[in-house]
């Protein structure tokens, strides 16, 4: 199949290219300007090409990174648009409309609650999270309206050699690793072949249409991960950071470390997907 990958220098979809390129597919990079980070078997694509295109499927995971910086409010506006325009451009500029679109979001959509259990179902809280993800999930919406089928992946935190992990990785090597405010807070992770996997899977399995909590199916609370990261590296974890020092040099963007969310995959365990990465710490086994 010919597929069309946006967001071509992230984490997720330099690992998805070599699965991709494995299974016989013919892959498209979605790009601004010439990349050198894009593996040479990768072809790339500026947006004003797309109309000469036809794609079997679409994957969408564009987008700023989150945690990257500050959520000032040129920053917020950011994310939006690194999401929320691109995705509609994308609409727009693909005369050809692509049979799958498999689009990204995050947990981030339910907002926080250390008592409620999200599953696909279950009425989000509010808050900025909400508003990027719902707006986002809005765009891609326009694409199963025209009759694409559309799978919505809602991502926890991703493990893999990279992403997130590489940002705490030398704190927890250095013995400085450890709860984050109460510890209590639930932690949604999922290891990122089990990303790749569940996107080779939903490319070609009609199944998969609508949304999906793209995090493995046994939640950890935010201490619980930690303990777990350091006996992965066979370092201590005795720190506990306060979250209001976290809120200081963060501002709001704190409130991905120190708040959380208990999110379930439930409709990918009715659908009967296989986690290679059940478990957290045969997960970090696996990395490091």
């Amino acid at each position: 199949m010919k597929v069309l990958v946006t967001g071509a220098n992230g984490f997720v979809a330099s690992n998805l290219y070599p699965m991709l390129t494995a299974a016989g597919h013919q892959t498209f990079a979605l790009v601004h300007k010439h990349q050198n980070a894009i593996p040479s078997y990768v072809q790339t694509l500026h947006l004003d090409d797309l109309g000469e295109h036809f794609f079997d499927v679409v994957v969408n995971l564009a987008g700023a990174g989150i945690a990257d910086k500050r959520w000032t409010p040129a920053r917020q506006k950011e994310l939006f648009d690194s999401r929320v325009q691109l995705t509609h451009k994308l609409f727009d500029k693909l005369k050809h409309k692509p049979n799958v679109l498999l689009n990204a979001s995050a947990v981030g959509y339910y907002g926080f609650d250390q008592y409620k259990t999200f599953t696909e179902d279950t009425a989000p809280n509010s808050g900025f999270t909400h508003n990027l993800c719902a707006a986002w999930e809005k765009e891609a919406e326009r694409f199963a309206e025209a009759g694409v089928r559309t799978a919505i992946f809602r991502l926890g935190v991703v493990l893999g050699d990279g992403g997130a992990l590489a940002k705490m990785k030398w704190a927890y090597k250095f013995g400085m690793g450890g709860k984050i405010a109460s510890g209590k807070q639930y932690f949604p992770w999922v290891h990122i072949h089990d990303v790749c996997r569940f996107i080779l899977s939903a490319m070609e399995d009609d199944r998969y249409e609508g949304k999906y909590n793209l995090v493995a199916p046994h939640s950890v609370t935010q201490a619980e991960f930690a303990k777990s990261y350091g006996n992965a590296l066979k370092r201590p974890t005795p720190f506990t950071t306060p979250a209001f020092v976290l809120e200081t040099i963060f501002g709001d963007m704190s409130s991905l470390l120190t708040q959380g969310q208990h999110v379930v995959p439930k409709a990918l365990l009715d659908q009967h997907f296989e986690f290679e990465y059940a478990q957290l710490d045969d997960a970090l086994k696996s990395l490091n």
